[in-house]
């Protein structure tokens, strides 16, 4: 019994120094690990929002096609005292709500991981409305963020895909409820291929659809 406590005791010796460094640095630790929590959290949270196409107009309070022209990250927002970005864009084409040549707008840090934007490339966005802390973001995290891209002999084809390749856009993935652009049949079934298929959109095809969903 007595070489049971002796070898405890030992072994209790050996592992108090690993015990205070856990005490040392678990704060930071923990506040590291909690912010990873978070920004997963809410990745999840986003990522789980299936919308069609019609949702994501009708959530937007404002739609344009724009070059990203700068990119601010700011550790501690005055307003919202927290981590955001903050994007200037050019507008290329105004399509709900906006009516100026310039677009700057800033989002919460975690909700730019994996969606962020590049200087120079050309995009259609669909921004939810600011909310009380002059913040914003788009439509359904992934799904209200396209790329344009220009593709073709002489690259004078304007393509759009959002980072689920466009799929969900004509139905809903959760609810099965369908978009219908009644007065162009032909822009509603290449809508559905395109989003069936995962395959980018024809930018004008594309804007033509939103723009209709709109108004109707």
């Amino acid at each position: 019994m007595q070489n049971f406590f002796t070898k405890l005791y030992n072994f209790n010796k050996k592992l108090l120094p690993t015990i205070v460094l856990i005490f040392i640095f678990a704060p930071v630790s923990f506040s590291q690990n909690l912010n990873r929590q978070v920004e997963s959290t809410s990745r999840f949270i986003f990522d789980s929002i299936p919308l069609n196409l019609d949702e994501i107009t009708d959530s937007a309070d404002r739609v344009f096609a724009g070059v990203c022209e700068e990119i601010e990250e700011i550790e501690k927002d005055p307003i919202s005292n927290l981590r955001v970005v903050k994007y200037t864009f050019k507008i290329t084409e105004a399509i709900i709500g906006i009516n100026s040549d310039e677009i700057t707008f800033t989002q919460w840090k975690p909700t730019t991981t994996d969606v962020g934007y590049v200087v120079g490339e050309k995009y259609v966005i669909f921004l939810y409305p600011n909310s009380r802390l002059g913040l914003t973001s788009p439509v359904g995290y992934m799904q209200g963020k396209f790329l344009v891209e220009k593709q073709g002999s002489n690259r004078g084809v304007e393509l759009i895909r959002n980072k689920l390749n466009n799929i969900g856009l004509s139905k809903n993935l959760k609810t099965q409820k369908r978009i219908s652009i009644g007065t162009d049949q032909s822009l509603n079934n290449y809508i559905q291929e395109c989003s069936e298929a995962g395959k980018p959109i024809k930018y004008r095809d594309f804007i033509n659809a939103v723009r209709y969903l709109s108004g109707k």
